[in-house]
């Protein structure tokens, strides 16, 4: 049976110390079911974390009272954390990645901050169907139009030209406009998470603890305390959501080098692809402002 990822991303690298994609897997079937739901419950009309509770929300939430706004955003959580469904995510550090990559031999790989992320999440999606043995699924990525379509194309592309890969001809990668419903529900799951950790970081100096990487439900005591949070990730923040330490993208480096050995071919192609080189990394901006910007 086919498979689908829906995944977005959440925080912007310029403003936030951290920023997540977010999003879930499914097989066809269930996504089918999701959809349908997802469409009764906001009547057809676009849903965007942002956007909800202001003006701009097609839904009319800003004029909500604070009961129907906890109780309609439970009930989108409802719809997609679901059995059979995984909710997944990851994030990074802005400032630690930034760092990493002005030293990595492999920035045309990486490229950066959303894209380092977006590739963790597919290869955490990809762990989770060899650990339930259906890397031989096909399987479809979907991300929203936009979204550093070059490296991930590379990323995905790789794996179909590969011959010896498990995965080859079974991935494909397609970007979508954020008005698809799936892609709605991918945006709540990636919100939801970036605001616990934007939370959290206001008050640590990093998130690195030494790890490859820190699972989410370590930081509960920044969850909303209406039970939103919970509703998105509960069943799923202990194994399926990760803060992603500096440890996993030097790891992912020495993976690449020994891919490169293998494949030069590929190595080759990249670099005649006009390849990402990283700029002068921005900081973002203080804690201060960060806790100010309502755009997540």
């Amino acid at each position: 049976m086919a498979l689908r990822v829906y995944l977005d991303g959440s925080g912007k690298e310029g403003d936030h110390p951290v920023i997540t994609i977010g999003g879930f897997l499914a097989d066809a079937d269930l996504c089918e079911r999701i959809e349908s739901d997802w469409e009764v419950a906001t009547g057809g009309r676009v849903f965007h974390l942002a956007e909800f509770g202001t003006r701009r929300c097609a839904l009319g939430s800003k004029d909500w009272e604070e009961a129907q706004t906890i109780d309609f955003l439970k009930r989108l959580a409802s719809i997609v954390n679901r059995k059979g469904c995984y909710i997944i995510s990851t994030s990074i550090e802005v400032a630690p990645y930034n760092e990493f990559l002005a030293k990595s031999p492999h920035a045309h790989v990486n490229g950066p901050a959303f894209s380092g992320c977006g590739q963790t999440c597919i290869a955490l999606a990809e762990f989770l169907l060899a650990k339930d043995k259906r890397h031989r699924q096909k399987v479809a990525y979907v991300f929203e139009k936009g979204d550093r379509e070059h490296e991930l194309h590379k990323m995905v592309s790789e794996w179909s030209e590969i011959s010896d890969s498990e995965r080859s001809g079974l991935r494909s990668l397609a970007f979508q406009p954020k008005q698809t419903t799936l892609l709605q529900a991918a945006d709540l799951i990636a919100g939801v998470v970036e605001r616990v950790l934007v939370s959290a970081h206001s008050g640590l100096a990093c998130f690195n603890n030494g790890l490859s990487r820190t699972a989410l439900h370590n930081f509960e005591q920044h969850y909303s305390g209406d039970g939103i949070t919970a509703s998105v990730v509960s069943g799923h923040d202990h194994a399926h959501c990760w803060i992603m330490n500096p440890k996993t993208f030097s790891v992912l480096d020495r993976i690449s080098t020994g891919f490169f050995a293998k494949h030069p071919e590929v190595l080759e192609k990249r670099l005649k692809q006009t390849p990402f080189k990283p700029s002068a990394a921005r900081t973002p901006k203080s804690k201060e402002k960060v806790n100010e910007t309502k755009e997540l």
